[in-house]
């Protein structure tokens, strides 16, 4: 028995010794996986997202309904109209002795005063916005003032008036620079000082202290987020829009700048995990309690959240279902109260997240201050003023763009008159001026896609 076995494995090893010999011997010419023994893995695309044109379109309304709230100037705060100008830069508009214009023209021609102080003043370092007197007056903040102002993108020779003579935006710059101090909040010193320094700027200031950005960014870095003001969302931003200009200059995520890098992508991960089902945030931000009461309480929070989450986010990120339904929850609750009474703070910070959500999406280029804005219109005479409140074209609609003439369109009736509760308001931060939709047709400006921002991935962090 033990010979028949070994001899047929012997006659089995002669066959395929000889098979092989003459290379009639193959492997099979098909995979087992294609035989079903091993499933084999799907090769799937790689296809590139489609931004959410319904989403962009409910954008486009939200912004363009509270366009349809108006300031007036003189008369509301100098704090309100800045986060006006914040939001929608060089097309926020003011009702200026019944006519629309432009709020950085009016600033730009004007020595501007509002309670008898001056909007700006000229300083022994240079020239500066009119500091804090009362809440909702002038800057909460050392340099906020200059901070809500940076999207307008004003060239470093820009002037505005003070009661001493003209100050340009260096002037200012310069002042920021001189008077800083450590013993302040300097998250909208650093907002400001990011968009018109280059990171190689070193200074001194009146007190001696040898400053530059990086250390800027160390200082927001070491600001507890819980403790900052608006639920540290201001802070957030500033070191969002610092390291986009790092990197945007070709600088590497390394050092202090991956620091501040490593906090930003920390609290968007908190953020996330703190946005309720229907796109909200709580009223105490990172906190993460707090219900809203009013209309203003439910676009605070979600406003400010929303606006540094998309500075902040990766261009890949803003395509991430949370942040559209923060973007969302915003335009949809914009559009609700349109006709409600609403706090300048918190409507205009949810604007803002708009327009810079919409502008990332659309790739528009974030504004740098060599380039300059559109010129400056001048303001209507005082004379075409009276001519046009005497007898208003009612079929007119008031809608008014940087680059028409300021004499074209006046304001509606309805809208030239001041609410008795004005002076109020402005003491409040309220805004409740408004008018009727049927009157007004104000589409966005369009803009060329120049830019997309794309942080670097983990993988290229240097450390």
């Amino acid at each position: 028995m033990i010979s028949k076995h070994l001899a047929c494995c012997t006659y089995l090893a002669v066959f395929v010794s000889a098979n092989l010999t003459f290379g009639q011997f193959k492997e099979p010419n098909y995979a087992p996986a294609q035989q079903g023994v091993i499933q084999s893995p799907r090769i799937i695309p790689k296809t590139t997202h489609s931004s959410n044109q319904e989403l962009l379109k409910l954008v486009d309304e939200a912004i363009e309904v509270s366009s349809r709230r108006y300031l007036i100037a003189n008369e509301h705060s100098p704090w309100q109209i800045y986060h006006g100008m914040n939001a929608y830069r060089h097309d926020f508009l003011v009702d200026y002795n019944g006519t629309l214009v432009p709020a950085s023209d009016w600033l730009s021609q004007t020595n501007p005063q509002f309670r008898g102080l001056p909007w700006f003043e000229k300083t022994v370092h240079g020239g500066r916005a009119h500091r804090f007197t009362k809440p909702y007056h002038f800057e909460g903040h050392p340099n906020q003032s200059l901070a809500l102002m940076v999207m307008c993108n004003f060239p470093y020779e820009h002037t505005f008036m003070t009661d001493d003579g003209p100050i340009t935006i260096q002037n200012i710059i310069d002042n920021a620079k001189a008077d800083l101090n450590p013993r302040e909040e300097l998250t909208w010193t650093l907002w400001f000082l990011t968009h018109y320094l280059d990171e190689d700027d070193t200074w001194m200031t009146r007190r001696g202290e040898t400053w530059n950005l990086e250390k800027l960014v160390q200082n927001q870095i070491n600001t507890q987020v819980t403790e900052a003001a608006c639920g540290g969302t201001h802070n957030l931003y500033a070191l969002s829009a610092a390291r986009n200009n790092h990197v945007r200059n070709g600088g590497e995520i390394r050092g202090v700048w991956l620091q501040a890098d490593q906090k930003i992508k920390r609290y968007l991960v908190a953020a996330k995990s703190l946005q309720r089902p229907d796109g909200s945030f709580p009223t105490n931000y990172f906190r993460g309690y707090g219900y809203p009461k009013s209309f203003s309480e439910q676009v605070a929070s979600s406003g400010h959240m929303m606006e540094w989450i998309v500075v902040g986010a990766d261009q890949t990120q803003l395509d991430d279902k949370w942040i559209e339904q923060g973007i969302q929850h915003i335009s949809e609750k914009l559009i609700k109260y349109r006709d409600e009474s609403a706090e300048c703070g918190p409507l205009y910070h949810a604007v803002s997240a708009l327009v810079l959500y919409r502008e990332r999406m659309n790739g528009v280029a974030w504004p740098r201050p060599e380039q300059e804005p559109s010129s400056i219109n001048p303001l209507p005479a005082a004379s075409t003023l009276t001519k046009i409140q005497e007898s208003p074209a009612a079929s007119e609609p008031a809608t008014m763009s940087p680059e028409q003439s300021l004499e074209a369109k006046p304001l509606p009736e309805q809208t030239a008159k001041k609410p008795i509760d004005v002076t109020e308001q402005a003491m409040d931060g309220k805004i409740s001026i408004s008018i009727d939709e049927s009157d007004l047709s104000r589409k966005p400006v369009a803009t060329k896609p120049v830019e997309i921002l794309i942080a670097p991935e983990d993988a290229t962090i240097i450390k």
